[in-house]
């Protein structure tokens, strides 16, 4: 629903102001622990409902890495007094929207409907979150929907990729594997595991709620603490479960062998900073220039005058308490080493030399251009609120980000480019022939061969 249905940039930039001191953003914390966050907005008869809990893949328990992601899907499979099918149709009927994800960190319930529906819309996001039912047959459907989706990835070059370098960059930590987890790991899930994750996990104490929409957020406030009143703190600690990744010292190179490859997919990693870094707003001005963005310098040289790869780009996996830069890309198996180099070579260039003063200009203007378009659908703005909640950012994180988009300097720009854009202290991931990979890269850094795990 919330893809037809827009906010005008006029609009959108009153709702900018609110989540700072504007008197239209309702902040609360209901009796239980849970931080409800209010944007009223009556532009259009809709109501956005987004939930994060600190339950993401990173608080899966070892050995039963995929949980969390089982968890997720299994919430709007049946919930309160609706089996999947029920919670389906009744949503469907009011055309609104319920669903739920989770990611390295989150697990995400998202509703939408119209104003007029909001108590049914409030009765079913609270069913999903608060009492999920987990039968024993939707638990198995989904199970064996998990292992088949693991089964078919590894057909998936670009996705044996992204795990292996997961897997190899991050190691022992739990950001080290796929949210959907591992053949092996989610074999060994059971129901109660699930049921365990749910009690112990999605829990208020833990939890974000953000609503936009066309409500009065007093009446909205006393709905929900009356919905939400048998919904019980858990108590867990809620510590971040990992550290930063570890310091990298020299290239190494680890090529994943699938011998009927006729297509490289190349990853490079190296650590960086968490989310709510102070260098965050440079990173994102000197990626932009880099490798986020259809005229970057490596898309204009790898793709556009060297003709290496079809797409290439290069960006910040950022959470709360890690960060890691990585650069992603494919060529054909006989371009490997070319292209290799030529990345290299060019972010080599651009941290030495830094970007010119208009490729500055053109990257702060493109930030801001985009970043409002973002958050004209309910539902985006919402995903963004809790974010900056979730991430520990100041509370006018939106409404400050042009100014602040704005404030970076040149200076800054190169000195995040010389600290965070690794060319030589880095991991690199390759995933083709092995021994046409291993003759190529040669000479590149420290190589290690693979099979597909």
């Amino acid at each position: 629903m919330s893809g037809r249905f827009w906010i005008p940039l006029a609009m959108l930039a009153v709702l900018l102001r609110a989540p700072g001191a504007g008197a239209a953003t309702v902040r609360a914390t209901l009796p239980n622990g849970l931080k409800v966050i209010v944007v009223p907005t009556s532009r259009l008869p809709l109501v956005d409902f987004r939930l994060v809990a600190r339950a993401g893949a990173v608080n899966d328990p070892p050995g039963r890495e995929g949980v969390a992601s089982l968890t997720a899907d299994l919430l709007t499979q049946g919930a309160g007094k609706r089996t999947a099918k029920q919670l389906a149709d009744d949503i469907e009927f009011v055309g609104g929207e319920l669903a739920a994800q989770v990611g390295a960190e989150q697990l995400v319930v998202t509703c939408e409907v119209l104003t007029k529906d909001l108590p049914l819309g409030i009765e079913l996001f609270r069913d999903v979150i608060v009492s999920p039912t987990f039968s024993a047959g939707d638990f198995e459907r989904k199970h064996d929907e998990a292992l088949g989706q693991i089964a078919s990835d590894k057909s998936e070059p670009s996705v044996i990729a992204q795990n292996a370098i997961t897997r190899w960059f991050w190691g022992e930590s739990p950001l080290g594997h796929p949210s959907i987890g591992w053949e092996a790991s989610v074999q060994a899930i059971t129901r109660d595991d699930v049921v365990r994750f749910h009690h112990d996990l999605v829990t208020p104490d833990r939890s974000t709620l953000v609503i936009v929409g066309d409500v009065d957020p007093s009446a909205l406030l006393t709905s929900l603490k009356t919905a939400f009143a048998g919904w019980k703190p858990g108590g867990a600690a809620a510590a971040d479960p990992y550290g930063p990744a570890a310091a990298l010292h020299g290239r190494s190179v680890r090529i994943v062998n699938k011998p009927e490859a006729t297509q490289a997919q190349i990853r490079m990693m190296c650590p960086s900073v968490p989310r709510n870094h102070p260098d965050w707003y440079a990173l994102q001005v000197a990626n932009t220039i880099c490798g986020a963005g259809f005229t970057s310098r490596l898309v204009n040289s790898i793709r556009v005058e060297q003709g290496l790869t079809y797409s290439i780009s290069s960006g910040f996996m950022q959470v709360r308490a890690a960060g890691a830069f990585a650069i992603s890309t494919f060529t054909r198996n006989d371009q490997l080493r070319k292209c290799v180099d030529a990345v290299l070579t060019e972010v080599r260039k651009l941290d030495a030399e830094g970007p010119t003063d208009a490729e500055l200009d053109k990257a702060k203007n493109y930030l801001k251009g985009q970043f409002p378009l973002g958050l004209q659908a309910p539902d985006e703005l919402a995903a963004e609120i809790v974010n900056a909640d979730f991430f520990g950012l100041p509370q006018d994180f939106i409404a400050g980000y042009p100014a602040r988009i704005d404030a970076v300097t040149m200076a800054d720009v190169k000195r995040v480019l010389k600290t965070y854009f690794c060319t030589e202290d880095l991991k690199i991931l390759v995933v083709t022939n092995g021994e046409l990979a291993r003759k190529a890269l040669d000479g590149v850094g420290a190589l290690e061969l693979k099979e597909i795990e």
